[in-house]
């Protein structure tokens, strides 16, 4: 009997594939301690997580669900494709993207995982976006094309795509948006972001310890790119003794 084949494609255009006989299957980055089912590797920027989303299967059907990541997880579902959320089932042909480096040109390059099912199965329910409503100055963020939009108060006002932001700022970003729901100000601690751009203490190279410094560099060179005025910014805030809010557009892209 044929079984579901994952074909993994890597950001460098090579394909390799797995069986997926049975479930749960974790998909990540290995490291040192942890070999995940599906590896992701090399991943010398750390964009993937070490357990970054699962496949389960049950009743004979095949579902993906994000794993609390740091840069998200999208699905690509009949030419259309957006950002995960929940658990949703994948048929043939379906594709789980994972971002996997950022080319010369700051543009996204992902891992591609293409679910190929020899059986017949049904569409998978998606529904239409939600609207995006605008009410204060806020933080869009398109997590397919890897473009963060500043947006004005005025619902007449056009968003201002942001530029030049580099890799960990994209990365600080994507992690706070995914951690807002609804739209709401998201406040991340100091030790969160920390271990969202460098991952956990046990990764980092030998005789390099990350601080608030680190931290407090990213968040600057990030604001430079995202604030009308960076020195002071109504976008990307401080806590006072807790760390950083960020003011997320209502109805954020999926």
């Amino acid at each position: 009997m044929r079984v579901a084949v994952l074909r993994v494609t890597s950001p460098e255009g090579e394909v390799g594939t797995h069986e997926l006989a049975s479930g749960p299957l974790t998909v990540g980055r290995p490291s040192p301690g942890h070999a995940p089912d599906v590896a992701l590797s090399p991943d010398p920027q750390r964009w993937v997580g070490r357990v970054h989303c699962t496949l389960d299967l049950d009743d004979g059907l095949w579902s993906v669900a994000d794993n609390g990541s740091v840069n998200g997880t999208l699905l690509r579902h009949d030419g259309t494709t957006r950002r995960l959320e929940g658990r949703r089932r994948v048929q043939h042909g379906d594709a789980v993207l994972i971002l996997g480096d950022m080319d010369a040109a700051g543009e996204p390059v992902y891992w591609e995982l293409t679910f190929l099912d020899p059986h017949t199965t049904q569409p998978a329910p998606f529904g239409p976006p939600p609207a995006v409503a605008v009410r204060t100055p806020c933080l869009r963020y398109d997590w397919v094309g890897a473009q963060a939009h500043r947006c004005a108060a005025g619902p007449d006002t056009p968003d201002t795509p942001v530029t030049g932001l580099r890799p960990q700022g994209h990365q600080l970003i994507r992690y706070m948006v995914g951690r807002s729901r609804e739209g709401e100000a998201v406040a991340c601690s100091h030790a969160e972001l920390i271990s969202a751009l460098w991952g956990d203490p046990e990764e980092w190279p030998a005789h390099r310890v990350y601080t608030r410094n680190d931290l407090a560099g990213v968040v600057r060179a990030t604001r430079r790119c995202i604030e009308a005025e960076p020195s002071s910014p109504v976008l990307l805030q401080t806590v006072t003794g807790f760390g950083y809010r960020l003011i997320v557009c209502d109805g954020e892209p999926g």
